[in-house]
């Protein structure tokens, strides 16, 4: 985030008047210290200069996805997250990961370890939104007994993007996910800021929300990786089955304050930190820390080749 805020600033010298007046406002507060997310909730932007900060973020960030996309089918790089699916029990029901970032690397870690990845999309170049025939596009055998058919599925992740993705484009009053970058198309991503919790109701953002919160309200274990729990337009649910008692594992460079508050009132939490100095790991349970020399586990593919 502190990035994309530097990106935006530098580029913000090619805003018209207006949009320029109110970023210079947003501007004021990051240069104050404020963070891009609480400068965008102090500070609604209009719908162009909205516009102007998708288009921006896009900019910056599709470069660096595309780097690391190309490292990983070239064969240079793997992906932490292909490491540990690949090793990981595979749920005859599908693997629910909700995602607001780095959708499509997320994509890209599932398939390269073997798994068919739901998005509740079917097509490619100008795909629909089609939760059914995402989920059966998975199938891969019927058997009939008698009267009774029974469905065989591939190995299934379910990706679930309650924040949009890069390839999910407006199309008319609909959208369109296309794995092309299509030229004067609006990609529908929901940025940081106020604006986020309108856009959030809207399709197809609020079937991906509602999906998310459905696995979250079933799982029987939770594994959350790099989130700072910063964010009450997506963690609702997911807040309240920590705090209930469902097993969870926090993976995390640093503990937010957010974060530290949420474990206090869940014991069986854990959280892997990193260490402020040294290597290893933090471990923080029921109110304890405790500095792990040797491995750092925080990072999700040290604990992969660790433990599993």
């Amino acid at each position: 985030m502190p990035e994309l805020a530097i990106h935006l600033t530098n580029a913000s010298t090619a805003l018209g008047a207006s949009d320029a007046s109110r970023w210079a406002t947003i501007q004021g507060e990051l240069d104050a210290g404020v963070g891009l997310e609480a400068a965008l909730l102090k500070h609604m932007p209009s719908v162009t200069l909205e516009a102007w900060i998708i288009g921006e973020t896009c900019a910056f960030l599709i470069p660096s996805e595309r780097r690391v996309a190309s490292a990983v089918i070239n064969g240079d790089s793997e992906l932490r997250l292909t490491k540990f699916l690949s090793r990981c029990l595979r749920s005859p029901n599908g693997l629910p990961i909700v995602t607001p970032n780095y959708d499509r690397l997320t994509e890209i870690a599932c398939e390269m370890a073997g798994y068919h990845v739901d998005t509740g999309t079917i097509g490619t170049y100008a795909g629909t939104f089609d939760m059914e025939r995402s989920f059966m596009a998975a199938c891969k055998s019927v058997t009939s007994r008698g009267k009774v058919a029974s469905l065989d599925f591939h190995p299934r992740a379910i990706v679930l993007k309650p924040h949009g993705s890069f390839d999910w484009y407006r199309h008319s009053t609909t959208a369109r996910r296309s794995c092309m970058d299509i030229d004067g198309a609006e990609r529908m991503i929901i940025t940081p800021g106020i604006n986020k919790y309108k856009a959030g109701y809207a399709a197809p953002f609020d079937v991906h929300r509602a999906l998310a919160n459905e696995h979250i309200d079933r799982a029987s274990r939770l594994l959350v990786v790099g989130y700072g729990f910063n964010d009450d337009h997506l963690q609702t649910h997911l807040v309240k089955r920590i705090k209930d008692g469902v097993p969870t594992l926090i993976l995390t460079r640093a503990i937010s304050e957010s974060t530290a508050q949420i474990v206090c009132a869940a014991p069986k939490t854990v959280v892997i930190s990193m260490p402020a100095t040294g290597d290893g790991a933090v471990i923080t349970h029921n109110g304890v820390t405790r500095h792990r020399r040797g491995a750092p586990i925080w990072d999700l593919g040290v604990l992969t080749e660790e433990l599993l």
